[in-house]
């Protein structure tokens, strides 16, 4: 029996691996062999399996709320306020990226947020970065980027951090000398 329910769950790990989730990887320590646990895990990867159907149509919803707050934010002229939302809407979006199958959304929108947390002085933030960051979530999505393997998703995602990390650090150098 326990040889079976054990081929069961890695046929369900593989299974659910197409949304790139593994929970138990992420739930359980090496050596857990708790049945109860092992149970639950895979109740949870087959409602996962389930709702996963509607990723896409969730990402989607997700980047065009990024893009409309992008909108928004540049409507108010970039007040702190809509800062704020725009901070919102691409940390919600980072947070859900990797589960709806998008790390690298993941990731530019983590390179988003750390420029708008981080920047000492809100009025220098550059908008052509914001946009390049939004408009990149929104190519990965509508090009159904899914994993890390897309090279041109993966370069720009890296690019992006890069110069974001750059800029900050300039800024906080700016900063420190004034």
């Amino acid at each position: 029996m326990q040889q079976h329910s054990s081929n069961a769950n890695t046929a369900m790990t593989r299974q659910v691996n197409k949304t790139g989730i593994n929970l138990r990887d992420k739930c359980l320590r090496p050596g857990d062999d708790n049945e109860a646990a092992q149970q639950a895990i895979t109740r949870a990867e087959q409602a996962l399996e389930h709702l996963s159907v509607n990723f896409d149509d969730w990402i989607v919803t997700e980047s065009r709320q990024l893009a409309k707050s992008r909108d928004d934010a540049k409507a108010a002229g970039f007040s702190e306020n809509a800062l704020r939302d725009l901070f919102q809407a691409a940390h919600n979006l980072k947070g859900q990226a990797t589960t709806l199958g998008y790390p690298l959304a993941d990731e530019i929108c983590a390179s988003l947020c750390r420029l708008i947390d981080k920047i000492p002085d809100k009025s220098r933030l550059p908008l052509l970065l914001i946009d390049q960051h939004v408009d990149a979530v929104r190519a990965v999505v509508a090009e159904g980027a899914k994993g890390t393997d897309n090279p041109k998703a993966s370069v720009l995602a890296k690019r992006l951090h890069d110069v974001t990390g750059d800029f900050l650090a300039q800024e906080a150098a700016r900063a420190g000398a004034a």
